[in-house]
């Protein structure tokens, strides 16, 4: 059986919306389920945890980007597979993984897939299925926040772009990639990708894959305000990853040291003074098809 988890406010009311549909395929699918609908912020996690706990054999997660991180965190560890219906505002994790926008026919293709898994990030104690960062995103995701309501998809966040261009200063901080020493660098934005896009269809890192085995880290230099929107235009498609400014580097784990700095973690903001990453490699069962074969794993 399993627990068809769904956040009705995802989408500005989308996953309400679309709830009967998916409800009706899982009915034409002969699939046993056991509906939760979330009541406020911070309840699909304990949902996705009360799934774990009941032996479900997995988790259908009905809502946006930080749905899924609510319930990432809170089935994480467990053999439970995930499959997504995303109906957000972004649906970024969905894009790196080509699965349709249309929630209905994404749940459709996966329950015709076989079992497979693919990594998670961890951050110190929260764990990440997208995209992680620091820097300019995070200004970004604050000011896109007073658009959702009025915009939907990539327009929120260009709007949020423009209005974070005003404000942001570059961060100075100590990294460290692996086993070497913390070093001190300045910074516009970092991100650490497990997927490939942030804020509606950016693609922030063009090179990540959910399942071999290695964060992507894309380090963008310190630029003057005026650069920043230079370079947005050519963001999006991730083209800016290939210019001077940036920096590429792939790890399994990350330190950032960085005094009162704010860390996105799939959209949701927290505050730290350190964040520890690590890649959790082949962490979590899904049903995707047209993933590439595993890093290191056998023809």
């Amino acid at each position: 059986m399993y627990a068809l988890i769904v956040n009705p406010i995802s989408g500005n009311g989308r996953g309400k919306r679309e709830l009967p549909r998916v409800e009706a395929l899982l009915r034409e699918e002969n699939v046993p389920y056991q509906l939760f609908e979330a009541a406020r912020k911070g309840e699909m996690r304990a949902l996705a945890r009360q799934a774990v706990e009941s032996g479900m054999e997995g988790i259908v997660a009905v809502g946006g980007d930080g749905s899924l991180f609510e319930i990432i965190n809170g089935m994480a560890g467990s053999e439970l597979a995930l499959l997504f219906a995303c109906c957000g505002t972004g649906n970024d994790f969905i894009k790196a993984v080509h699965l349709p926008k249309d929630p209905v026919e994404a749940l459709r293709l996966q329950l015709h897939t076989p079992l497979s898994r693919i990594d998670l990030g961890r951050m110190n104690e929260m764990y990440f299925l997208n995209v992680s960062g620091t820097g300019f995103d995070v200004e970004v995701l604050r000011q896109a926040e007073k658009y959702k309501q009025r915009y939907k998809g990539l327009g929120v966040y260009l709007r949020g772009v423009r209005d974070a261009i005003r404000h942001f200063r570059p961060l100075e901080a100590r990294i460290a990639f692996d086993d070497a020493e913390l070093t001190p660098q300045k910074f516009t934005i970092i991100s650490i990708g497990n997927g490939r896009y942030i804020g509606g269809g950016m693609c922030c890192v063009p090179t990540a894959q959910v399942n071999d085995g290695l964060f992507d880290v894309v380090v963008t230099r310190p630029v003057p305000r005026w650069l920043i929107a230079v370079l947005m235009t050519i963001y999006v498609p991730g083209w800016y990853a290939k210019t001077p400014f940036v920096v590429h580097r792939r790890c399994k784990r990350l330190r950032i040291v960085c005094p009162g700095m704010t860390v996105n973690l799939d959209g949701e903001l927290f505050d730290c003074d350190e964040a520890a990453f690590q890649l959790l490699p082949a962490a979590l069962r899904v049903r995707i098809p047209g993933l590439p074969p595993r890093a290191g794993a056998p023809a």
